[in-house]
């Protein structure tokens, strides 16, 4: 094999490897989201067969939805109180 080839080749793994880090992060943020709407949605009673790292990613996600409702909730509320009555 030409040096040629063989760095071409070795961009296109990287490359590859990259994008596949990068969809196991979209893979794992979707799966986060997805339990978040079946507790919801009552579909699952307990998170039992989660791993320990998977539910810390859990309330990472649930905290962070907190915090916009939150920080919506007193946008509203001081949107409401500034309106002359």
């Amino acid at each position: 094999m030409l040096d040629g080839e063989k760095a071409i080749l070795e961009q296109k793994i990287t490359a590859a490897t990259a994008r596949m880090n990068e969809l196991r992060l979209t893979n794992h943020d979707m799966e986060v989201k997805l339990v978040i709407y079946d507790v919801i949605a009552g579909r699952r009673k307990n998170l039992d067969d989660l791993s320990p790292n998977f539910i810390n990613d859990l309330q990472k996600e649930v905290a962070k939805h907190r915090e916009e409702v939150q920080k919506r909730m007193q946008e509203l509320c001081s949107m409401d109180s500034s309106k002359p009555t």
